[in-house]
């Protein structure tokens, strides 16, 4: 799953035209690592020591430079992984939580 998403955020244009190499792998494995810990998969057994291997020579800044990119695209992944689920995002369940609106949604139960 890790892979699948990690393809995803270059799919997605985290690709080499717009980063560099090194840029682009720390950035979507980060984006990997954030969205499958959102659905409650653990890949930092590999995603840490595959983006600390790309983030060699000033790379790994990426993730600090581009917070918001990374933010961005793990929402619209971490969405689309809820969707397939027929699970809300962690934000949406949190939101739901903190202000339930006047109707609840039919669960079918």
């Amino acid at each position: 799953m890790r892979i699948l998403v990690h393809e995803t955020a270059h799919a997605l244009g985290v690709d080499y035209q717009r980063y560099s190499r090194e840029q682009s792998e720390v950035l979507a494995d980060t984006i990997s690592f954030v969205a499958c810990a959102s659905v409650g998969l653990a890949v930092d057994g590999e995603s840490i020591p595959y983006i600390a291997g790309w983030g060699e020579d000033g790379a790994l800044q990426a993730v600090t430079a581009f917070a918001t990119t990374i933010d961005t695209l793990a929402r619209r992944i971490e969405d689309a992984l809820a969707a397939t689920n027929n699970s809300p995002t962690p934000q949406a369940a949190l939101a739901a939580q903190q202000h339930p609106g006047p109707h609840q949604p039919y669960s079918g139960v």
